[in-house]
């Protein structure tokens, strides 16, 4: 009778233990998601605080060219066997001058700013730095910054191979953006891309 006890109690003991096992195990891989979690929202945070950081030195580049100059996409998409299957909303902005509506007249004689793309501030002389499709070929260019300052551009100059144009205002006590080192990154890390080619701040 007495081994009878014993063994139910041992059995009660040994199934507690498993249930406060199965209980413990639960809690903590129930807690591992809010964990992750946490650390998503810190990473998250770190991207918002380095885009707040280089707000004040992005712009907007704006660009006008002779007419009949042909865009960075003109001519690329339409040309394309799956252009058709494209939404109808995308099709409308890659088709070809010739395929859209006519745009309305000018409403007066100077130059119509037609393209844009996006800067940062390289020096606070008025040195900025975008991208050489952006500028290349274009008659006049307009650089404008977030708080509304609109200033005239002058292209000193384009790269190719690395797409990098350079352009001159006359501005100074401008926002530089810090730079880092490229020889220092390595395959597999974060990276930002920075800009406001669509003025979306």
């Amino acid at each position: 009778m007495k081994k009878s006890i014993q063994k139910k109690i041992i059995v009660s003991i040994l199934s507690a233990g498993l249930v406060t096992g199965v209980v413990v195990g639960a809690t903590a891989t129930a807690a591992e998601p809010s964990e992750a979690l946490k650390l998503a929202q810190q990473l998250n945070q770190a991207f918002v605080e380095v885009a707040e950081s280089v707000s004040k030195s992005v712009v907007v580049v704006r660009v006008a060219k002779k007419p009949g100059a042909q865009g960075q996409f003109d001519g690329q998409f339409p040309n394309s066997p799956f252009f058709d299957q494209l939404p109808e909303d995308f099709r409308k902005f890659f088709e070809q001058p010739e395929r859209r509506e006519p745009p309305p007249p000018p409403r007066s004689r100077g130059p119509i700013f037609d393209g844009q793309g996006s800067g940062l501030v390289y020096r606070e002389d008025g040195i900025i730095m975008t991208n050489r499709h952006v500028i290349e070929g274009a008659d006049k260019v307009k650089i404008v910054f977030k708080d509304g300052r609109e200033f005239d551009g002058e292209v000193l100059g384009v790269d190719r191979e690395s797409d990098i144009g350079v352009v001159k205002i006359d501005a100074t006590g401008l926002t530089p953006a810090k730079l880092g080192d490229s020889s220092k990154t390595k395959a597999g890390e974060f990276a930002i891309a920075i800009g406001s080619p669509f003025e979306l701040n």
